[in-house]
């Protein structure tokens, strides 16, 4: 039979060994470098991060933010000499990362509610069909 101090001592080393188990391979899709460009007021503005996903490949659904009227995935691709964006219904997120930057990939802030001056900040949730909704604290940056 155990005493007391040592059953507390089992069930304390067996909580940090799970803990460090999980906290190094946990697999879990990350989201990093969160920044969005400045804009005005019923204007446009766009979002852009790394998406680290070290586990099984997921899909970006859709995103949204209480700083814009419409909030879009976007690509932005050359078509016959010119850039354009092109909204995305879902974004492929394979195993690896993912970089959300300016001319590619990048979340689309339609009719701003406000200014987005540098410094300020908002929140923007992905939505992932695997790893569910991720809430993120956007700052707004020059590029």
């Amino acid at each position: 039979m155990f005493s007391k101090a040592r059953l507390y001592f089992v069930v304390i080393a067996s909580v940090l060994v799970l803990t460090a188990c999980g906290a190094g391979g946990s697999g879990e899709l990350g989201v990093n470098d969160v920044w969005a460009r400045p804009g005005l007021a019923d204007g446009n503005s766009a979002v852009f991060f790394v998406i680290d996903n070290p586990g099984e490949n997921d899909f970006l659904l859709s995103a949204s933010s209480d700083a814009a009227g419409a909030v879009e995935l976007h690509k932005t691709i050359m078509e016959d000499g010119n850039m354009k964006m092109v909204q995305q219904m879902n974004v492929p997120v394979p195993t690896g990362e993912t970089l959300f930057k300016p001319g590619d990939l990048h979340v689309m802030l339609i009719g701003l509610n406000g200014d987005l001056n540098p410094g300020d900040t908002f929140t923007l949730t992905l939505n992932f069909e695997t790893a569910g909704q991720k809430t993120l604290t956007v700052t707004v940056r020059e590029p």
